[in-house]
């Protein structure tokens, strides 16, 4: 049964559970409201992905019971900002405390979450349970809701309090919510909720803390009179800078995106030394490659098994919904995760990590008085990318023979293409530079895939190790990565024709 879709304007507040006691007690609430209070507990679970598509496209799905029977809830738009939540709201009753996206009344919400849940599947991420108490008001015209919170958010074994005031225009003037949130809060500290409860539950199941959030690259810009000095300088500390930022992510929380993003700032910083290495080909620059590939495999071996779960389990858990061997499944991979990111970790508190943090802070200085360096970037640039493109062309002239092992090394080439690319974008016009680039990622996310599948052969033994006693856990295994190798076969034909795709796009350093 479906229920009204709304745009939803509500005030946050945080507040202790005295201040809550006082809010209760304030006599203007006896004046405006309309009908007694209505206290009841309500249990909340917010489904996503895996890899939390839904999160990242800002929405959250929720199941709400009160009791009598579950509601389900799909908010999208903007979030809180300054403690005022205003997003569009669509609400639907559903039978059991499962998602149903066939009843989200809104098509174009429906198709976008149907969308990023192709290929995964949705899980129970957090929970909350409140007590809440729910208040009519009306004023000079206007009606409004205050609801007062006090309760948990839980994830896993983890718990977080909550205690909050909402109070949410339903008919009339936006004004009118100020002047009765000023006669109702105006006595108290006022401390406005910047996180919603979704956004507190995915803290928690991250281990969120401030100044721990992963990173992306951010490229610099080069100026066509940078010597190469200037320009190496310039990339190798975007590379340290995304590497330390997410080295403190992955240390602090549990976030994929962080060892995604480390992973990433390592391969670029390895790309850069790469590319200058015909110019700067000294003990000091191999030295520092050595480093940071030494971290790339912990990092790596962290970074795959997210993929494991997020890309190879999820795509096929959501094809075999109650398929019985799958919780035990889900359970062996997260203990591997769990595994690889206590290695992680140590490696990132180890010498190897102070050694290439030395490097880091003396490499640029060594870079600067180089005299080979002296040159303009721009005729370099030229170089460094025609010798990237004939690296990938000579692979791609014989793509149908190219082994499992050959195509991995394709993979590299072309990765190390587009950072190099993406080095020296800013020295071309953006126009040819982004619809190179474009094509460049959609055909290395083909030889991704085909990588990935390659190296979910280890899923049998992970599932062995943990499941040696389930029969349904191994049957599933087994099915994943045979649906996996299928997959992996009809991608394979489609790389010929991103590479066709690619080779038609203009060189743009030519």
């Amino acid at each position: 049964m479906g229920l009204a879709s709304r745009s939803e304007l509500e005030l946050k507040l945080e507040l202790t559970h005295e201040e809550l006691a006082r809010v209760s007690a304030n006599p203007d609430l006896g004046t405006l409201s309309v009908g007694p209070p209505v206290t009841r507990t309500l249990r909340s679970v917010y489904f996503d992905t895996p890899d939390h598509r839904l999160r990242a496209l800002g929405i959250s799905l929720r199941l709400r019971s009160d009791g009598e029977g579950w509601r389900q809830t799909v908010k999208a738009g903007n979030g809180l900002a300054g403690g005022l939540s205003e997003r569009v709201e669509l609400e639907a009753l559903v039978a059991s405390p499962e998602p149903d996206l066939e009843a989200i009344g809104d098509r174009r919400v429906r198709r976008t979450l149907e969308k990023a849940v192709a290929r995964s599947i949705l899980e129970p991420v957090f929970e909350t349970v409140v007590q809440r108490t729910t208040r009519q008001l009306k004023s000079n015209g206007s009606e409004l809701e205050l609801a007062l919170d006090e309760g948990v958010v839980r994830a896993g074994g983890m718990e977080d309090e909550l205690c909050e005031a909402e109070l949410e225009l339903k008919t009339g003037a936006p004004s009118c919510l100020l002047e009765t949130a000023a006669r109702l809060f105006a006595a108290e500290p006022v401390r406005l909720v910047e996180a919603s409860k979704a956004e507190r539950g995915y803290s928690l199941v991250l281990g969120r803390t401030a100044g721990a959030e992963p990173r992306r690259a951010e490229q610099p810009t080069l100026e066509a009179d940078h010597s190469c000095a200037e320009a190496f300088v310039l990339i190798v500390r975007s590379a340290a800078e995304q590497i330390a930022a997410n080295r403190t992510a992955v240390l602090l929380t549990e976030d994929p995106a962080a060892a995604h993003q480390l992973r990433i700032g390592l391969r670029r910083l390895r790309s850069v030394l790469r590319a200058f290495r015909p110019l700067s080909d000294t003990p000091a620059l191999h030295e520092l490659e050595a480093h940071a590939a030494t971290l790339a495999r912990s990092v790596g071996e962290l970074r795959d098994a997210d993929v494991l779960i997020e890309h190879i389990y999820a795509p096929v858990a959501g094809k075999l919904k109650g398929d019985p061997g799958l919780p035990r499944l889900r359970e062996a991979l997260l203990a591997h995760r769990a595994r690889a990111r206590d290695r992680a970790r140590q490696a990132l508190c180890s010498r190897q990590w102070s050694l290439l943090q030395l490097y880091l802070a003396l490499f640029p200085r060594a870079v600067a008085e180089a005299e080979e360096l002296a040159g303009p970037v721009g005729k370099f640039a030229r170089s460094a990318l025609k010798r990237r493109w004939r690296k990938v062309s000579d692979s791609a002239a014989r793509l149908d023979e190219l082994s499992i092992e050959e195509r991995h090394e394709m993979r590299k080439a072309l990765k190390m293409l587009r950072y190099t690319a993406e080095f020296f974008a800013s020295l071309y016009p953006r126009r040819v530079t982004e619809r190179f680039v474009r094509e460049l990622r959609s055909l290395q996310e083909v030889f991704g895939y085909l990588t990935d599948v390659a190296a979910a052969a280890r899923l049998g033994a992970i599932c062995h190790e943990a499941c040696a006693d389930s029969r349904e856990a191994q049957r599933a295994a087994g099915y994943v990565l045979g649906w996996h190798n299928a997959e992996a076969a009809r991608a394979w034909k489609g790389a010929q024709k991103g590479w066709r795709k690619l080779a038609r796009q203009p060189r743009f350093w030519i």
